[in-house]
């Protein structure tokens, strides 16, 4: 086994067990504290696991828990492209309501009386508990479903379901979370041989020490799971005798080659298969994406 083979099998692991252990901690305990408050009597919660946790793409040493806490009372949507006869009518709410900011001030009194000092509500979504000895660090993302209404190929009409959050500015942001883990799974297990998951560690690994490196910004880590599993599936799992490198060599190659002016990557949707990856709305962009990969190329010594 090379060298390099060697590092890729240690950079593909997931969380350790006792990592494990700790998350699941840490997703217990904020499920007791919202449980357990008084304000949120009479009103439906459910927990949704996501990102990395959710999704088992975590890295060693870098194990947060994302975990959408939301408000099952009613839906926000988005009914634009229907037409003025298809439109949603909004139903009347009674009882308890908690729109908006309003569901995530009851959500801090939630974790503040439970977590006190380590709760940190300054975030722009998440409210953070911090990590302890028992627990990793938990973003708990205070949500509401929302669903996005379209056309299908027979006219009739059909809706995305997925979760919206009101960031600390006013602004919504939605998310697919389901979707993402159902895509995620399909094109682990079934269709690369379990390959995609390891390369997504494996990025996100080499993202790391890029950074530690100096040599580019941080990037989200979810950017490195939706590059990876924009790469076909006839990338992934090679035989031989470094089938980790060859591997990550045509997953980068793919992406670097895509990402390109003009590249296929304009077209390249988010794992969940409904938000476009590169836009306006993102927090990254094609040229990250390039870049990225080069400098990864380069760490690698891929072209030596």
């Amino acid at each position: 086994m090379t060298a390099l083979e060697e590092k890729l099998a240690r950079y593909k692991a997931p969380s350790s067990n006792t990592e494990q252990e700790k998350q699941e901690r840490a997703e217990r305990m904020v499920r007791k504290a919202v449980e357990s408050w008084d304000g949120f009597d009479g009103i439906g919660i459910r927990f949704l696991p996501k990102g990395s946790y959710k999704n088992n793409t975590n890295v060693r040493a870098d194990s947060d828990v994302d975990i959408a806490v939301i408000h099952k009372g009613f839906n926000y949507f988005d009914d634009e492209a229907l037409r003025p006869a298809d439109k949603i009518v909004r139903q009347p709410l009674t009882g308890k309501r908690y729109e908006g900011a309003a569901f995530r001030e009851e959500l801090e009194k939630a974790m503040r009386a439970a977590y006190g000092s380590n709760c940190d509500t300054s975030g722009s979504t998440a409210i953070e508990i911090a990590e302890n000895g028992g627990r990793v660090k938990a973003d708990v993302v205070p949500s509401f479903g929302h669903r996005k209404y379209y056309y299908d190929a027979m006219g009739r009409v059909q809706y995305f379901e997925g979760t919206t959050t009101r960031r600390m500015n006013g602004e919504w942001v939605i998310n697919y979370p389901e979707q993402q883990y159902t895509n995620g799974v399909d094109k682990n297990v079934n269709r690369t041989g379990r390959r995609y998951k390891q390369m997504v560690r494996i990025l996100k690994r080499i993202e790391n020490d890029l950074v530690a490196a100096g040599e580019i910004e941080a990037l989200p880590s979810y950017f490195m799971e939706c590059l990876v599993y924009c790469t076909p599936d006839g990338h992934f799992n090679h035989g031989g005798a470094t089938p980790l490198t060859d591997d990550i060599t045509h997953v980068i190659r793919h992406i670097w080659n895509q990402t390109k002016p003009g590249g296929s990557a304009t077209d390249w949707r988010e794992p969940n298969g409904i938000k476009p990856l590169f836009g306006p709305a993102q927090k990254w962009s094609m040229e990250d994406a390039h870049e990225l990969t080069l400098k990864a190329w380069q760490n690698l010594g891929l072209d030596n």
